[in-house]
């Protein structure tokens, strides 16, 4: 092989032969006199500039590369009627996806090799894929259907802490994954980096693990998965409370730029898992895997997810994929809300106590669970109505409380105890979990009516006691008001 077998040669390219012999040298201007070097120099310039005047030129052959890129003229004139050498223009028609990257592919005769002319010449054009096959990433139900798109209004999915969020990751392997290069008897394999890298962009968020593979339609299972991960290692990323980091995974490759030359045991791994990987050449590889927000996630703040799939191949191209047309992100709910008097709402009131309320399916649901002891947990309200096992939300003398790590809905706030001296609300409060509802500016402030002064309350048994005293005290007076006034008669 020689160094032009590092590269992949490309099917369906259109080249066209043009004599551009009478042109070129017209254009060339050269008169004779100038020394070898000299018209060496000018005509190599002339070859990187040169444009095809199609009027001035004459369309000899076209033909089409095969399925290794190759393509033969083998009936181009090397003379002109008058003994001049020839000059060929080939015009490339590039297949979609692909762009020209050499220079214009000129060919003057004779072509030499050191004193000897050639007879049969190899051309290697080199062409650029400007519209690259991308890594795809959908977010999925736990069915593995796609997700509807976001509510109307809202820029990204609201979730519950605790709810696994599942995406499938799509990549075609590369058709020469498994190819091994050699040259003057050295081997190594064509790619030495192969690595799906996918990363949340919050920290506090869990990585719940990769739950399928299909290769090619297939899923992988049992043996077939334990092989891939032999050749394909998963790293996982933040799977340990306090989930400091950013979770995701890395799949790698267990592929090297060793050869069998410059470290024989390390190309040997790089050479099995490439073998190994052959079998998958042009087939798409499906991930699906699943994250959860946790109580360390941000409340209420975009979590995006970035995919990306890392190549090198033959020797030192480097050559890195993202998702072209990433999914929504996501984020979980919460609301602000502040307790206060009645008429002054700088007189905020501790020791208020709520539960959150749900409806769902025309049945009420309480909050058994909040955030900071994992996922919510919902439980449906018996019919006596006990609340003694529901999540308490208690002010402080701020008079604020929060909620947080709901879903997108509608909710309430049902009040258990009115602050001390302060009557219980009679309705709940209802709020909305979206997108910025937890913003200090939507905190829902909610009023109490005082009890007034510290009189006894009408209809006590107490009231009894008082009555009678006062009718004593009044008897007592008129009493002794008569006394003194017969007195002074």
């Amino acid at each position: 092989m020689n160094e032009f077998d590092h590269y992949q040669g490309l099917p369906g390219v259109t080249f066209t032969a043009w004599d551009v012999t009478e042109d070129f040298y017209s254009k060339l201007g050269l008169t004779g006199s100038e020394t070898d070097a000299v018209a060496k120099t000018k005509t190599e310039a002339l070859m990187q500039t040169f444009v095809l005047d199609k009027g001035n030129a004459t369309n000899v052959v076209s033909d089409v590369t095969d399925a290794n890129g190759n393509v033969t003229f083998p009936t181009l004139e090397k003379r002109t009627a008058g003994g001049i050498y020839k000059v060929y223009y080939f015009e490339e028609t590039l297949p979609a996806g692909y762009t020209t990257y050499s220079n214009p592919i000129i060919l003057v005769l004779p072509a030499m090799d050191g004193a000897n002319e050639l007879s049969t010449i190899h051309l290697y054009p080199k062409n650029k894929i400007d519209d690259k096959e991308k890594p795809e990433k959908i977010l999925v139900d736990e069915a593995g259907k796609a997700l509807e798109g976001v509510p109307a209004g809202e820029t990204f999915y609201t979730f519950e802490v605790g709810k696994r969020i599942n995406y499938k990751a799509s990549f075609t392997f590369p058709s020469q994954i498994g190819e091994i290069l050699t040259e003057a008897g050295v081997e190594q394999t064509r790619y030495n980096k192969f690595v799906l890298d996918d990363q949340v962009s919050q920290k506090g968020v869990k990585f719940e693990g990769i739950s399928k593979i299909v290769i090619g339609g297939v899923e992988l299972s049992d043996t077939e998965l334990t092989t891939f991960y032999t050749h394909m290692i998963l790293t996982s990323k933040n799977t340990v409370t306090p989930y400091s980091n950013y979770a995701g995974f890395t799949l790698t490759a267990n592929l090297n730029a060793e050869t069998s030359v410059s470290n024989a045991t390390e190309y040997t791994k790089s050479k099995t898992t490439a073998e190994y990987l052959k079998q998958f050449a042009g087939k798409k590889l499906e991930i699906t895997y699943g994250v959860s927000m946790t109580e360390y996630t941000p409340v209420d703040q975009e979590i995006n997810n970035n995919f990306v799939v890392q190549m090198t191949r033959d020797g030192d191209t480097d050559d890195n994929r993202n998702v072209l047309n990433p999914p929504p992100g996501f984020g979980t709910g919460g609301h602000k809300f502040l307790k206060h008097e009645s008429g002054k709402e700088n007189q905020t009131l501790a020791g208020a106590e709520f539960v959150v309320i749900r409806k769902n399916n025309g049945k009420e649901e309480f909050l058994k669970q909040a955030v900071d002891g994992g996922a919510p947990v919902w439980t449906e309200l018996p019919s006596g109505g006990s609340l003694a096992d529901a999540k308490k939300f208690t002010t402080g003398n701020d008079g604020k409380i929060e909620v947080t790590g709901l879903e997108k809905g509608t909710y309430f706030l049902r009040e258990t105890k009115a602050p001390n001296g302060f009557i219980k609300l009679a309705d709940d409060v209802q709020f909305e979990i979206k997108n910025n509802s937890y913003e200090e500016t939507t905190r829902l402030k909610i009023p109490n009516v005082s009890q007034g002064g510290f009189l006894p309350s009408t209809g006590g048994q107490g009231i009894i006691a008082f009555l009678v005293i006062g009718l004593g005290l009044m008897l007592f007076a008129i009493i002794k008001y008569r006394k003194v006034r017969e007195q002074t008669v």
